[in-house]
């Protein structure tokens, strides 16, 4: 890549810096220990992770997944003969690709595992899958370190760390287009790709495009790809033209086929009919959806179908820790310099030799391809959905999957600055306070958030007490089982419920009919479903539905608070058996 080995060589030849800078110098620049770091961080995310996963609320999707994986894996296991994967399911479910709902399915039938739990380790696990591709994709494009660095982004950012556990088809969708794009990279290393990564990228961007439509983004990719290979290959004038342009051209076409056969296996909806007309009704849907409602944003309300041009650059403003905004405005800056000397090399070469002078800065693009996939992977999809007004709502899940990408590209900052900041001990000093306030700060608030790590916004908005009321944050209404849990341990201490179960409303928009999965296995009696609001016992208000105070007589009995908000409350009704005094509250 372009500025790579200039970057080792600055390093490296740090020699009038102290040693210890010294041999960070050297470590940054050889790579060496990077791959191990990141699977360290890694290993013990999952750890946590795996540990923790029970903690976490059932969400709104998940309660329709749960239904369509089930009837998806029939249709195979049938011969493909069940449709109720098509006729008995939430409404256009099946213009999603079900793989990883499948994959669930399967394992919740085993009845080994706590249905809620397996659901949330699978996705958690999907998810650290995804950010693990980072490591081979900073190698290939911006340095090894990047890997590392940009996880550990990842994992101490709230916002990302918390939806690893719950969203059920983002988190798939950003692991396959984070593999995919790493798979591109990879076929790109050489001019004329091989046939092995060939195959691999094909594989990839299949499994991208049966995960969700916006996979066809991964054909993008892969042409600028394969467009700047063919630009070295006329640079560089070392071989028949022809022939090699023949093959990277047969190479690209092999992947779109294996994409879309990989696409066609794993994706049902494109089974019943010609799959590229399913998939352009399913793509259709997805772009011209209509789900008008409204919101709160930086404390203005808004609209899910006409959101501002900033709303995604603004979100992410609220969103991401400041050390991870930090190093994006760094890295936008180098980006921006970078483009300039090009530019000026460009036109310095033209006035010197003509058109013969543009082969070298020609052939600098071209190996520069790894980083400029990364670089449109991680920028055009929030770029084409603000210039197209797509309809978005629920905070910036549609996106989820260039964070990883935006991660990366802020590590390659932090690394093409290593130079200035190992040459002097004030700039060396600087830096590592940032590191260590970052860490500081983030850390902490993943505890205490827990297991709402999600909701985390950054000091611009005043911390997450700050944004309370001035931003949607509970959105997917996991403070809801957070808040059933603590019910459950009360209900489960009085004797009363033993033989006559509690009556519950668990206000989920469009799911208090389905909250039977939220039941702990065995399945605990002294509770059942209720939908009425009149004949229920008890009531837990979420922050998009928060029923009970809305009913005569009704009183808060808990909360479920962080950063002393609440983001869920359990109602007793005006009619309703109270648990006894002394369980109300139990931690």
């Amino acid at each position: 890549m372009v500025g790579s080995s200039r970057r080792e060589a600055a390093l490296l030849s740090s020699t009038h810096i102290p040693p210890l800078r010294q041999r960070i110098a050297a470590l940054l620049a050889t790579g060496r220990g990077a791959t191990g770091a990141g699977l360290a961080l890694l290993a013990l995310a999952l750890v946590i992770g795996l540990a923790t996963a029970g903690d976490y609320g059932f969400t709104i999707d998940e309660f329709n997944t749960d239904d369509y994986g089930p009837k998806a894996l029939a249709w195979y296991t049938s011969g493909f003969t069940d449709r109720s994967h098509f006729e008995t399911v939430e409404e256009w479910l099946w213009a999603y690709g079900p793989w990883f709902q499948i994959v669930v399915a399967a394992v919740q039938a085993t009845h080994l595992f706590d249905p809620v739990t397996a659901r949330h380790a699978l996705t958690f696990l999907v998810g650290l899958l995804g950010l693990a591709a980072l490591l081979p994709l900073a190698r290939l494009t911006v340095g090894r370190w990047a890997g590392p660095v940009a996880i550990l982004l990842c994992l101490t950012t709230g916002y990302i760390y918390g939806h690893l556990f719950f969203t059920p088809i983002d988190v798939p969708f950003m692991a396959a287009m984070t593999w995919a794009t790493l798979a591109v990279v990879v076929m790109a290393a050489q001019p004329v790709p091989t046939w092995r990564a060939t195959i691999l990228a094909g594989l990839a961007t299949g499994l991208a495009i049966a995960t969700r439509t916006g996979g066809i983004l991964t054909h993008g990719y892969l042409f600028g790809a394969m467009a700047l290979c063919a630009l070295e290959v006329v640079a560089r004038r070392d071989r028949p033209l022809g022939p090699a342009l023949m093959q990277i051209a047969l190479r690209a076409g092999a992947v779109v086929v294996l994409a879309w056969l990989t696409a066609i296996a794993l994706w049902p909806w494109l089974q019943i009919g010609n799959p590229f007309h399913q998939f352009a009704i399913a793509f259709e849907h997805f772009r011209t959806i209509q789900t008008p409602f409204t919101f709160l944003h930086w404390g203005e309300t808004v609209a899910t179908d006409d959101l501002p041009a900033s709303y995604i650059p603004m979100q992410l403003l609220a969103r991401l820790p400041e050390g991870f905004l930090l190093l994006l405005v760094a890295a936008a800056g180098i980006a921006l310099v970078s483009a300039v000397m090009f530019l000026r090399d460009v036109g310095v070469a033209y006035r010197r030799r003509g058109i013969d002078g543009l082969r070298h800065p020609a052939l600098a693009l071209a190996r520069s391809r790894g980083v400029l996939v990364v670089m449109v992977a991680a920028l055009f999809p929030p770029v084409y959905i603000a210039l197209q007004s797509t309809t978005l709502y629920d905070g910036i899940r549609h996106v989820f999957f260039v964070l990883p990408l935006l991660a990366l590209l802020a590590a390659g900052a932090l690394l093409r600055l290593a130079p200035v900041l190992l040459a002097s001990r004030l700039a060396t000093a600087a830096a590592a306070a940032l590191i260590a306030l970052h860490l500081a700060t983030t850390l902490p608030e993943l505890v205490r958030l827990h297991p709402l790590q999600y909701v985390a916004t950054n000091s611009l908005t005043g911390g997450t007490a700050g944004a309370h009321g001035r931003f949607e944050l509970d959105y997917w209404s996991a403070a809801g089982t957070t808040a059933l849990r603590k019910l459950e341990r009360e209900l489960a201490a009085d004797p009363r419920y033993a033989l006559v179960p509690a009556r519950v409303v668990v206000c989920i928009p469009y799911r208090e009919m389905m909250i039977a999965p939220l039941r702990r296995r065995p399945k605990a009696r002294f509770w059942q479903q209720e939908t009425d609001l009149r004949k229920a016992d008890f009531m837990i208000g979420t922050e998009r539905w928060n029923c009970g105070q809305d009913v005569a007589g009704a009183s808060v009995i808990d909360e479920v608070r962080r950063q002393d908000r609440d983001f869920a409350w359990t109602y007793a009704g005006g009619h309703g058996r109270k648990p006894s005094a002394s369980t109300v509250g139990a931690p």
